[in-house]
């Protein structure tokens, strides 16, 4: 039997609940998920806090997301 699909949210979610930081490239290059602003938009309206920071570099900008150590163990415990 087939293990239902997750969706692109809940592939997100799952990986920022590991502990582990997440730019727009990486969710393109892991996941194939080109829409990681929106996602995590999507996320945070259901009440996860996510964190962000923009790192300039190179002429360059991007957000790096990622749960902060408090809400990742209130995540966890949910």
């Amino acid at each position: 039997m087939d293990k239902p699909k997750r969706s692109q949210n809940q592939i997100i979610k799952d990986h920022l609940l590991t502990g582990q930081s997440i730019t727009r490239w990486q969710a393109i290059e892991l996941y194939r998920i080109a829409t990681l602003p929106t996602r995590i938009n999507q996320l945070e309206n259901t009440g996860l806090t996510i964190q962000r920071k923009r790192v300039d570099q190179d002429g360059k900008h991007w957000n790096v997301y990622w749960i902060d150590a408090d809400n990742l163990a209130n995540e966890v415990q949910s």
